[in-house]
C-alpha cells in the first residue's frame, strides 16, 4: 500500500482509459462536416430526402392514399428518394477529406523532391 501511485483516495485502483487522442480527430472531422457550406448543405439535403421518404412510405403503408396504383407509386417514389439522401450523405462524408489527402501528399512530395 505504499508508494502506489495508482491508488486514489478511496482506496482502489483506477481502471477508466486514458484520454485517447483518436477520439479528438472524429469530433473535429464531424464539427468540419457541420462547419463548410459544401458539406453542410448535403448533409441536410440528404437527412431531407431520407425523412421525406419515410413519411411517404408510411402514409403508403397506413393506406391514406385510396388510389392503389398511387400508392404503390408514391411508396417506390419514397423508397428511392431514401436510399438517394442516404447515398448523398455517405457521399458527401467519405469525399469530404480527399481533397485535405491529395493536398498533403502533394506536399510531402515537394518536401522530399527538395532533400
Amino acid at each position: 500500500m505504499t508508494g502506489n501511485s495508482k491508488k486514489t483516495s478511496f482506496g482502489y485502483v483506477e481502471n477508466y482509459p486514458k484520454k485517447d487522442s483518436r477520439s479528438e480527430p472524429s469530433r473535429n472531422r464531424v464539427w468540419s462536416l457541420l462547419r463548410h457550406t459544401h458539406t453542410l448543405l448535403p448533409m441536410l439535403s440528404g437527412a431531407l430526402q431520407i425523412f421525406v421518404g419515410l413519411v411517404l412510405v408510411s402514409i403508403t403503408i397506413l393506406g391514406l392514399i385510396e388510389p392503389l396504383w398511387l400508392s404503390a407509386v408514391l411508396s417506390l417514389f419514397g423508397s428511392i428518394l431514401s436510399m438517394a439522401g442516404v447515398f448523398l450523405i455517405y457521399h458527401t462524408i467519405t469525399k469530404q477529406g480527399s481533397f485535405d489527402g491529395l493536398l498533403n501528399q502533394a506536399i510531402r512530395r515537394v518536401i522530399n523532391s527538395q532533400n
